[in-house]
């Protein structure tokens, strides 16, 4: 398999984690979808049972068929591992909003945090990518922006940000990099972030 490969590959460069997106179920149905990806990550784990470095299934915004922009399409794979403990979840702050996930006010976030942990659980957190969003939220279209300047605005960074629970994630900016320009924003997002983690 493919992905075994870069499971291989990842273990070879002292890499822990490759984050992946669940899939999608074009021509079938969603549970029929979702059997298929928990089957495919047990077969890798059964094949390669040396392999220490592990799964990230990234929560998606769920255009088209794609699988994991509900919570419950991760525990339902999650449910499904003869070995869940080498399978972990990267929430992309984006796809989430974008699949109808509520990230402010507080209370909001607070909310979506509870049905995460309830569904999937906090301790299989291992990332988070952070990137605002293009379209609104509910919309289930893929379109990042820079943080601050989408619709999800500064609020939900900050919240994120000064949570204790995910001091210790490790956090990724994806913002847009198709324009040569737009890489100059790299600095600009951090500060942004560096800003919002310490405002009271």
């Amino acid at each position: 398999m493919v992905f075994q490969v870069e499971l291989q590959r990842a273990e070879q460069l002292g890499i822990p984690y490759v984050v992946v997106h669940p899939g999608a179920f074009v021509g079938s149905s969603e549970k029929e979808g979702i059997d298929k990806i928990a089957k495919a990550l047990n077969e890798i784990h059964a094949e390669a049972p040396e392999l220490t470095s592990c799964a990230l299934l990234e929560t998606t915004a769920g255009q088209g068929t794609c699988l994991g922009h509900r919570f419950e399409h991760l525990a339902d794979i999650l449910d499904q591992l003869d070995e869940p403990d080498r399978v972990g979840i990267c929430l992309d702050t984006c796809h989430v909003f974008a699949a109808g996930y509520s990230l402010a006010p507080k209370k909001d976030f607070n909310a979506t945090m509870r049905d995460f942990n309830k569904l999937v659980g906090i301790d299989k957190l291992k990332a988070i990518h952070l990137n605002d969003s293009k379209k609104p939220q509910g919309s289930r279209v893929d379109r990042h922006d820079h943080i601050g300047q989408g619709h999800i605005g500064e609020e939900a960074f900050k919240i994120l940000l000064q949570d204790r629970r995910f001091k210790k994630i490790p956090m990724y900016l994806e913002t847009p990099k198709g324009d040569p320009k737009e890489e100059l924003f790299d600095p600009m997002n951090l500060a942004t972030l560096r800003r919002l983690e310490k405002e009271k």
